[in-house]
């Protein structure tokens, strides 16, 4: 993560470790090494990676708990009208693991929404973003632009789709039912090696609803 941190804000290699440290939920670079001289083996952190998880979802996880924390989604549904489709659109642009990202949400039918996250995405290097009327980047569920230009702003888009309904969780299990609409070269080895993400009231898979 310190190297990403590195390349992306021209600092020092120092100054990323203590980045992503306090990332990670340290208090510092010295805090972290301190910590891991305590708990050697038994508390090295758990990883994508380690635990045989899907990478995609657990960035939607995080997502969304991003999301719930922000307050930009939540739980309430009608279920006097369950097949109602609400206004619960929206977008904004926050940091994932020290990365930056847009994260967008869209209620769709039976309330459910669905979840896409611009994984590594630079709005300044998006050829769309500066534009205007129809051809100005509207971040509504993929970008605006030819699809052979995303590896010069984004790392990833993918998406899935959280149930309100009958329950709280997101929709499949492992990688059924995540769309991955692009991955740049390198990005899933990344997203692997990623501590591993616990959902925050709701389940990180259930039943997928078409």
């Amino acid at each position: 993560m310190a190297k990403s941190i590195k390349k992306a804000e021209s600092i020092t290699h120092a100054e990323a470790l203590e980045k992503a440290s306090i990332n990670c939920g340290f208090h510092s670079w010295k805090n972290f090494q301190n910590q891991l001289k305590n708990v050697a083996s038994i508390q090295r952190q758990e990883t994508v990676k380690a635990l045989n998880k899907d990478p995609y979802r657990n960035l939607i996880v995080a997502a969304i708990n991003e999301l719930l924390k922000q307050k930009k989604i939540n739980f309430d549904v009608d279920k006097e009208q369950p097949g109602k489709a609400g206004d619960m659109d929206g977008h904004f642009l926050t940091k994932l693991f020290g990365q930056n990202c847009a994260i967008l949400w869209r209620e769709i039918s039976y309330q459910e929404l669905m979840i896409t996250v611009w994984w590594k995405y630079d709005h300044s290097k998006n050829p769309q973003a500066h534009l205007t009327g129809n051809e100005r980047e509207n971040f509504n569920d993929t970008p605006l632009a030819d699809k052979r230009h995303y590896k010069k702003f984004v790392g990833a888009v993918v998406y899935g789709w959280l149930e309100r309904l009958t329950g709280h969780y997101l929709m499949g299990q492992d990688d059924e039912h995540i769309g991955k609409y692009y991955v740049r070269k390198g990005e899933k080895i990344e997203l692997e090696e990623l501590p591993f993400i616990k959902p925050e009231g709701y389940q990180s898979d259930g039943k997928f609803y078409s």
